[in-house]
């Protein structure tokens, strides 16, 4: 009898025990399931505020684009979309605008930065010249951009062209203050009154040059090379790299007289500057001559003055890049006209408060 009363007592026990477990089991999961809905709606909010302060950016790059009363006196942009709402305050410096978007959703906030410019239509071309002639004879190769001359464009049946092509396009007349580059290469050393050879090596920052420049294999330039004179690659030129810095936006090439290339070889088998990149604005004052390019591009902008000829060339990639004229390049003008372009500067980064 003593054994079935302490059978029936261990019994009890687990009983218990097991109702204890079963108890703190469903509270924790019901906890978990709690805080999981309660993590996931604070997801969705923060993911909305997210948006919102996009969508405060958007709102923001609208109407700078099509109130020309804003593109003077900007303000404070405020709106309210779905569940929030979004508020964009701005500064402006010249034709530049900064623009920080806050998306609020209840208690959760997001906040968003980019910076916009305003330009001419006139600037938005991967290439231009303001002569009698734009010419491509027996090249082939692909331009993603506008394409125009202010007379005629001739022999662009090889070329794919993804963008306007345009004869009889109004002047440009693209110039640049070279004393303003001449002063800052000065400041740097690296201006040079005689002809001087970029080949087989790294060179950085503005470099103004008054003689003949020649720019040979395996010039990595990081930055700017202006030339009071002509800027020339020498013949069969390979692995030429020209990258400006994207904060100052400052020309990968400028020269007051001509820029061309020098090909070697015989017939159809010359070359000129081959297998290289250049990254930004490429101005001249008087003619551009850019023959006999194989497998080379250009990401920006080809200006020139007088007239531009691209021949006998196999691989040309030219893609425009409206990023090189945001901010404005320094010391850049030109005859404005058409409407007007809203360029964004970059992407837009988010500013994470302090923890």
């Amino acid at each position: 009898m003593q054994d079935i009363k302490d059978r029936n007592g261990v019994v009890l026990i687990l009983a218990f025990i097991i109702m204890v477990t079963l108890t703190a089991l469903t509270a924790a999961f019901l906890y978990m399931t709690s805080f999981q809905t309660k993590a996931g709606a604070y997801q969705m909010a923060e993911a909305k505020a997210l948006w919102l302060a996009e969508a405060g950016l958007h709102q923001a790059f609208f109407t700078l684009k099509n109130n020309v009363t804003y593109q003077d006196n900007p303000t404070a942009i405020n709106g309210s979309l779905g569940e929030g709402s979004y508020s964009v305050s701005v500064s402006k410096s010249a034709s530049n605008y900064t623009f920080t978007s806050l998306g609020t959703v209840g208690a959760i906030n997001r906040k968003v930065a980019n910076g916009m410019s305003l330009t001419s239509s006139t600037l938005v071309r991967a290439i231009h010249a303001d002569g009698s002639t734009l010419d491509f004879q027996n090249s082939t190769g692909v331009i993603n951009g506008n394409v125009s001359c202010n007379v005629q464009i001739k022999n662009y049946s090889g070329m794919t062209i993804n963008g306007t092509i345009t004869q009889g396009f109004p002047m440009i007349r693209p110039t640049l203050d070279f004393d303003y580059y001449k002063n800052l290469a000065i400041a740097a050393g690296q201006f040079d009154n005689n002809a001087k050879v970029f080949a087989n090596g790294t060179y950085s920052g503005v470099w103004y040059i008054q003689g003949k420049v020649t720019i040979g294999s395996n010039a990595v330039i990081n930055g700017s090379i202006i030339g009071d004179n002509y800027i020339e690659f020498a013949k069969a030129a390979t692995n030429v790299q020209i990258t400006p810095s994207p904060l100052t936006n400052y020309p990968a090439l400028a020269a007051k007289q001509g820029i061309s290339t020098s090909a070697s070889g015989t017939g159809g088998d010359k070359i000129g500057l081959q297998n290289s990149t250049i990254n930004g604005l490429i101005l001249a004052q008087a003619n551009i001559t850019l023959d006999w390019i194989v497998n080379s591009t250009v990401n920006g902008t080809i200006l020139a003055g007088n007239n531009i000829t691209m021949s006998n060339g196999t691989g040309i990639t030219l893609n425009y890049n409206a990023n090189i004229f945001a901010p404005m390049t320094p010391g850049f003008t030109y005859s404005a006209g058409g409407s007007t372009a809203v360029i964004s500067q970059k992407d837009w980064n988010e500013i994470v408060p302090p923890i």
